[in-house]
């Protein structure tokens, strides 16, 4: 591969290890797994090892020689391919339209790249319990957990055994070194808040996601910071925690529903958290939007299909699905991956259940 150095820049030879100003065009060549040996300080036959994943291989020996291979772009070629074409995906519960939502972006992307899904044991909760000798066993290429805390002791195992592992939408990231693909869930939660306050609501409560994982955090962050910077009333009555589903939004709903001085909006952390507390407010003959508005967050495609349909703050649930699928790829073919924590941008998508405050 050939690169061009301007006049003022520094470029990094691998060979020589050293740094120099130059204004020329540099050819840089492939390294050699002996050069990749000499740097790590171990044998070409421990490179080898790592490079086909074998296991008698120390996981601090392994993460240094991953390094060097990683810092010199290295490639193996003409290399017979060591993976089966199969991911493995992972979740916590299946009947939930976020989840087909991310899988179908999974899929999109494995196929496109030669890759056929299976589907793991079932998650759960925080107990995520990983065999790294099934995953061989039964040649996984890969692996992709979605909604799981990625800082599991056996996540990190697997990741520093070099099993490609990635994390979509993580409960807790923790001190992971393992890849995860998130949204802007904070973002998220202050356009939420904004968009009603910009309909003229100052009651506001949240019917908010669990607060001991990151993404409930960030989500009732946003909503906070928007409610100060507006200087609207911050009432910790009116702030609920649940399980992001629709049997628990249905739960919190009379705590929020059946005060008398009832919110005239909610800012619910997950779509069907909103369905939830929709359907009890039907029950009650409290009207969405007139009586009361409700915004959402993640714009699974049950979100237009409510009634009314649901104005939320959509996460890109395919793409995010999509872009994981090609970070596991990167990993299984030892390329470097840019960044190991990845964010995506949310939007607000405004359909009928949110409206200005009714002066009555």
């Amino acid at each position: 591969m050939n690169y061009e150095v301007g006049r003022s820049e520094r470029a990094f030879c691998y060979r020589c290890r050293n740094l120099s100003t130059r204004s020329i065009v540099i050819a840089r060549t492939r390294p050699t797994l002996a050069e990749i040996a000499s740097a790590a300080g171990v044998s070409v036959a421990t490179v080898s090892k790592v490079l086909n994943e074998r296991e008698d291989v120390s996981a601090e020996t392994r993460r240094r020689v991953q390094k060097h291979l990683r810092e010199a772009s290295y490639r193996p070629v003409n290399r017979a391919p060591r993976h089966t074409g199969l991911i493995e995906v992972a979740v916590p519960a299946w009947q939930n339209a976020y989840m087909v939502s991310v899988i179908d972006g999974i899929n999109t992307a494995a196929q496109a790249d030669g890759y056929e899904l299976v589907i793991g044991p079932q998650l759960h909760g925080d107990d995520v319990d990983l065999d790294l000798q099934r995953l061989r066993a039964t040649n996984r290429a890969g692996a992709i957990l979605i909604t799981v805390d990625a800082s599991q002791p056996s996540i990190k195992n697997v990741v520093e055994a070099g099993f490609p592992l990635v994390v979509v939408d993580p409960v807790r990231v923790g001190d992971t070194n393992c890849v995860t693909i998130g949204a802007t869930n904070y973002a998220g939660g202050v356009t939420a808040t904004e968009h009603l306050l910009g309909l003229g609501h100052r009651r506001i409560a949240h019917a908010g996601g669990l607060i001991s994982g990151d993404i409930g955090k960030a989500r009732l962050a946003g909503y906070l910071s928007a409610l100060r910077a507006s200087g609207a009333p911050i009432d910790d009555s009116m702030i609920t925690h649940c399980e992001f589903n629709y049997d628990a939004g249905r739960a919190i709903a009379p705590l929020l529903l059946d005060r008398a001085d009832r919110p005239t909006a909610v800012f619910a952390a997950g779509d069907e958290i909103a369905q939830g507390l929709m359907e009890e407010a039907r029950r009650r003959s409290i009207r969405v939007p007139q009586e009361l508005s409700v915004i959402g967050f993640d714009d699974s495609f049950m979100a237009s299909r409510t009634t009314p349909p649901l104005t939320t703050i959509a996460q890109p649930l395919v793409e995010m699905g999509q872009v994981a699928t090609r970070s596991l790829t990167q990993l299984i073919n030892n390329s470097m991956v840019g960044t190991r924590h990845i964010e995506l941008a949310t939007r607000l998508v405004i359909r009928d259940s949110t409206a200005p405050l009714s002066e009555t």
